[in-house]
């Protein structure tokens, strides 16, 4: 049971930084549970991670499906200014591990790393890791919640969802 669980965590895990490469927004989006958030807290010192999203400075923070949803359209629309042109990416996930589990959700981490490229920026690569809350719903596994840790604490050039 637990590598099979396993199994199915890792193929969300990797199905999603795959919709995200090839920019497939709709069904990216559809892997999220409804009151989602997705969470990319700052560096508050060398060695201090925020862990207050209310409270304290975030890179990203946005609570909801419809959140996300507002920010996919802000980038597939050329709304979003620091995303013109768009950047390609390639996300690379692995160190997938299971950190608990329950009738109802999972908890799990996995090591992250993307390359992007764009015109005016040229090739970057971030890294972190990433903290999931996983929900059992209707026979699948959905986000509820996601965390991304980047490792950097200054950032040159934009950071969005689709580069992390």
């Amino acid at each position: 049971m637990e590598t099979e669980l396993y199994q199915q965590v890792r193929d969300l895990l990797y199905l999603e930084a795959d919709l995200l490469d090839r920019q497939r927004w709709d069904e990216w989006l559809a892997l999220y549970a409804d009151d989602c958030v997705y969470w990319v807290p700052a560096w508050l010192s060398e060695d201090e991670l925020g862990d207050d999203p209310e409270m304290q400075v975030n890179m990203i923070y946005i609570v909801g499906k419809p959140g996300l949803a507002a920010r996919l359209h802000r980038i597939s629309s050329g709304q979003a200014y620091a995303e013109l042109p768009l950047s390609r990416t390639s996300h690379l996930v692995d160190t997938v591990r299971i950190l608990a589990s329950g009738e109802a959700a999972v908890s799990a981490s996995a090591k992250w790393l993307t390359l992007s490229v764009d015109a005016r920026m040229g090739k970057q690569i971030r890294g972190g890791w990433y903290e999931y809350e996983l929900r059992r719903e209707a026979g699948a596994l959905r986000i509820g919640r996601k965390k991304i840790v980047l490792l950097e604490d200054v950032i040159d050039g934009a950071v969005d969802i689709h580069q992390i």
